[in-house]
């Protein structure tokens, strides 16, 4: 896939400014909401670049075939750390806990897009940088103009001349070739994350149990009828940059085909 330096638009501007307030927004019943679970896992320095080449799987990707299709499994996540421990430079950095699931939950409730995420944070990652947050949790939205986005979800984003890649550019953030994607994060710290207009995030814990809501009013590339890629992230044990866990590609299907689907209430 040939890349381009041009960062990604995030999409602030398709809600209304007069939805920023969080009161707007309305909550669905979880009880009624299936769970879908999705595996995060440790990927070290693995970039999207090297899906598409170097991949033992990277024809299939090029068939037109999603990430989920080979590493998915009814036995849970077929994942090795040690094929992808040769691409992490830090070597102390690949933690003992190298995959994880997430609860996901999808709904939506008076043109309000809802998503939750529910999860226990592996007490042995390596302590990050990030003093300000013991923990973040995000997921990525993409529209249609993102190449294989439906293929690979948020990983799309991940090239390897972004800072914190073994000789990448510390100036450079996230980016996609085309189109745009959406990014929504919630932070453990005093500090809020910035959201776009109109969304809101709530995050609560129960023992050692995480609970994360993402909550977004519909329009602009989340719309009723279109399944949307999505990847989630999960940054553990005050981890930053790409230290992080991350899923695969799946799709949000809103009244439309997905592996999550969002239920409408």
């Amino acid at each position: 896939m040939q890349t381009s330096t041009r960062l990604a638009r995030v999409l602030p501007l398709v809600l209304p400014l007069a939805l920023a307030c969080s009161t707007a927004l309305a909550a669905p019943d979880w009880s009624k909401i299936p769970a879908r679970e999705i595996n995060v896992f440790h990927a070290g320095a693995t970039s999207f670049e090297w899906i598409g080449s170097e991949h033992p799987g990277a024809s299939i990707v090029k068939a037109g075939q999603p990430c989920i299709i080979c590493h998915e499994t009814k036995k849970g996540l077929d994942y090795t750390a040690k094929k992808l421990a040769a691409r992490e430079p830090d070597a102390q950095a690949m933690p003992k806990t190298v995959s994880f699931p997430v609860s996901v939950q999808a709904a939506v409730e008076q043109g309000t897009l809802n998503v939750r995420l529910s999860f226990v944070p592996p007490a042995d990652a390596k302590a990050g940088s990030d003093a300000a947050n013991e923990l973040k949790a995000a997921i990525m939205l993409l529209d249609d103009k993102v190449p294989q986005a439906n293929l690979a979800g948020c990983w799309t984003s991940c090239h390897k001349d972004l800072r914190g890649m073994p000789g990448g550019d510390a100036k450079k953030g996230k980016y996609v070739s085309a189109g745009s994607f959406e990014l929504l994060q919630w932070k453990s710290g005093k500090t809020p994350a910035a959201l776009p207009a109109g969304v809101k995030v709530e995050g609560g814990k129960d023992g050692d149990r995480t609970t994360v809501t993402f909550s977004r009013k519909l329009g602009g590339a989340v719309v009723e009828g279109r399944s949307v890629p999505f990847g989630i992230a999960i940054h553990a044990n005050r981890a930053a940059g790409r230290m992080h866990y991350v899923s695969l590609g799946y799709r949000l299907g809103i009244g439309a085909a997905g592996e999550v689907q969002a239920v409408k209430q």
